[in-house]
């Protein structure tokens, strides 16, 4: 039987290796606690999960590394090319496995972005991201069996085999996130009962789209549904073939193909497709959300358009959740090379002949420790938002068109759309402060840290760019208010997330008060500020948009001048509370032993801490202004 620490199981998680600078058992602080207890006390089955992924990987020669040796850009894709097939053929995933246990998703996708991020997205980009838009989209008869023979099974969060490959194309050349403005068409055809999707110019062209530059056979293509009349009702999924599967060769009128070499994640190949008046069958829509009859009548189970949109929002988000799971395993990885080498090397001392870790220098732990405390708190809600889109899938495959389905997934929406940002800024600052804090051997291109840099950086725009998505998020918070300001509602939410501002006048009334530093060290005194700097930047933000309005402004052009100095930092405090509140929950549960509670508890006040910090001067500002006369009115 294997020994235990604590409980902890140390076959699953050995001793990790010691190098001759490392501290011995003497020499360790008291109190040290052991890694495999924390790491183990959640969800060990899913260690067990990840370590069957290593131990394959590690016996398989195709995932060797080649030390030294710089692939060229076609042998570095032909290569992920093999090895992403390689892993739908080891079948880590059933889905039963998904269904009952579905944080085995991003616990795949961790591993595989452990080993390269490359493939993480190859893998990430077919089977969730396609996946999940067909699942929650899909509702005929006639693409289930096209599905059928894609999938192993069907629905799934998953394409579980690897013979046909498929993409995700949303975005266009001329428009990204401003999805309104796609211009790719599918008109219907009542004669022939086709679909026609036809891209009007090259701008219109899907571009970005991963998995489509070599190797992509289908697609899930967004266009503008178009029915005889001329009347036109909005983005719709199809399913598109734009290649044989058999000689990858373009099918008539596809033109395809790639957008060459990247700044980092080379070994996936983001390519481009045009449409000259392709036609494919009226069930090649997904239908979920609205559909054509024979006739070419549009219907819809969505008679409010607003509800309609809010399904679909929900299930363009399971791209972004992705994301921000990538972007913190990009971080872990970076903090733990560089809290590793921290640990052993040495500089300076007390005397000439004694040198220290230059972790126990406080300028270190300073740079280093608070990115610690992020990928904690952060990997925790990354996981907690992927099982609230899970939860959105499930209630979208079994029909559910409640309002409160709806809102669910607008409420996913906001919460994606401000924590990509979050998490891809964090990292993107936190592996550079890794390097800086490593000195000269940060920079060897054998830490990994410069690859873990460039394959983070697309983060912070895949998907949307990161200040255009807070915008979403503020834009959220001002329609919760004004609704509550016209119709007297509460703040409400399926996830939570907002109800505290069902109580904003009062907590803007309330005062920072605590007696000792050590009162800070619980991440509640921080979850109190938090709340009251959410509610205050939803008041200004709110005033300053009526403001603009009043003065003659369009509803757009207030819109952009609140962003810069109001909308941004509501969306970012907001999503910072969220994951602050989260990780605070999940400290204070009782399955976590009290001698962990201690240390996670540090963490999280740490994190807690230092992201408020970075709001002190408008903090500062917000004090002011709230001491001053006439500024206590809260009724607009």
């Amino acid at each position: 039987m294997a020994s235990t620490v604590e409980g902890a199981d140390t076959a699953l998680l050995p001793e990790f290796p010691r190098g001759p600078s490392m501290p011995t058992e003497q020499e360790r602080p008291s109190g040290t606690w052991r890694v495999h207890l924390l790491l183990q006390i959640s969800l060990p089955h899913l260690l067990r999960f990840q370590k069957t992924i290593f131990s394959a990987l590690e016996k398989d020669p195709l995932f060797a590394r080649s030390p030294g040796a710089d692939l060229s850009l076609e042998k570095y894709r032909e290569l992920n090319f093999l090895r992403c097939k390689r892993i739908f053929e080891y079948d880590f995933l059933s889905v039963e496995d998904m269904f009952k246990s579905p944080l085995k998703v991003p616990a795949l996708i961790q591993c595989l972005g452990m080993y390269d991020s490359s493939l993480a997205a190859k893998y990430l980009l077919h089977s969730l991201v396609f996946g999940s838009a067909v699942y929650s989209s899909d509702g005929s008869e006639v693409l289930l069996e096209c599905a059928q023979r894609t999938f192993s099974c069907f629905p799934s969060f998953c394409a579980l085999t690897f013979r046909f490959l498929d993409v995700f194309a949303l975005t266009e050349l001329s428009h990204a996130v401003n999805t309104k403005a796609i211009r790719t068409t599918a008109h219907y055809d009542p004669a022939t009962e086709e679909f026609i999707i036809h891209s009007p110019d090259f701008e219109a062209a899907k571009f970005w789209v991963g998995n489509m530059g070599k190797t992509a056979t289908h697609a899930v293509v967004f266009a503008k549904l178009c029915v005889p009349g001329d009347q036109c009702h909005g983005l719709h999924p199809f399913i598109v073939q734009i290649r044989d599967p058999k000689t990858l060769l373009p099918m008539p009128g596809v033109m395809v193909g790639d957008i060459g070499k990247k700044l980092g994640q080379n070994g996936l190949d983001n390519g481009f497709a045009m449409f000259h008046k392709v036609r494919v069958p009226r069930q090649s829509l997904l239908n979920r959300m609205g559909d054509v009859t024979p006739e070419g009548t549009y219907v819809s189970p969505f008679k409010d358009v607003r509800q309609r949109f809010g399904v679909s929002l929900g299930s363009l988000s399971s791209g972004r959740v992705s994301i921000v799971s990538l972007a913190i395993l990009n971080l872990k990885l970076a903090v733990a090379i560089a809290l590793r080498f921290s640990a052993t090397r040495r500089q300076f001392g007390p005397t000439e002949e004694e040198e220290i870790p230059v972790l126990e220098y406080p300028m270190q732990q300073w740079r280093l420790l608070p990115y610690l405390a992020a990928v904690y708190a952060l990997d925790h809600f990354s996981k907690s938002l992927f099982l609230d889109l899970v939860e959105l899938q499930r209630g979208l495959a079994s029909g559910d068109r409640s309002a409160r389905q709806a809102e669910l997934g607008r409420e996913i929406h906001a919460l994606a759309s401000a924590s990509k940002p979050l998490a891809s800024w964090t990292t993107q600052q936190g592996i550079q402060e890794c390097r800086e804090a490593c000195g000269g051997h940060g920079y060897l291109a054998m830490n990994r840290l410069g690859v873990l840099r460039d394959d983070n950086d697309p983060n912070c725009t895949y998907e949307g760019d990161n200040n255009i998505l807070l915008q979403q998020t503020s834009n959220y918070l001002l329609g919760l208010l004004a609704h509550q300001v016209q119709d007297g509602a509460c703040f409400r939410s399926p996830l939570k997330s907002v109800d505290f501002l069902d109580a904003y006048p009062g907590i803007l009334d309330q005062k920072f008060e605590v007696s000792s530093v050590a009162d800070c060290l619980d991440s509640a005194v921080a979850l109190a500020a938090y709340k009251w700097l959410v509610c205050y930047l939803l008041r200004e933000t709110y005033q300053k948009l009526n403001q603009e309005k009043r003065s003659g402004s369009s509803d757009f052009e207030a819109r952009n001048n609140c962003q810069v100095s109001h909308g941004r930092p509501l969306a970012l405090a907001f999503v910072e509370l969220t994951v602050v509140q989260r990780f605070h929950e999940h400290v204070h549960q009782p399955c976590v032993p009290p001698s962990l509670r201690a240390v996670l508890g540090r963490l999280s006040a740490l994190y807690a801490l230092w992201s408020l910090s970075r709001h002190t001067a408008l903090l500062y500002r917000a004090e002011r202004r709230c001491s001053c006369p006439g500024r206590r009115d809260r009724s607009s």
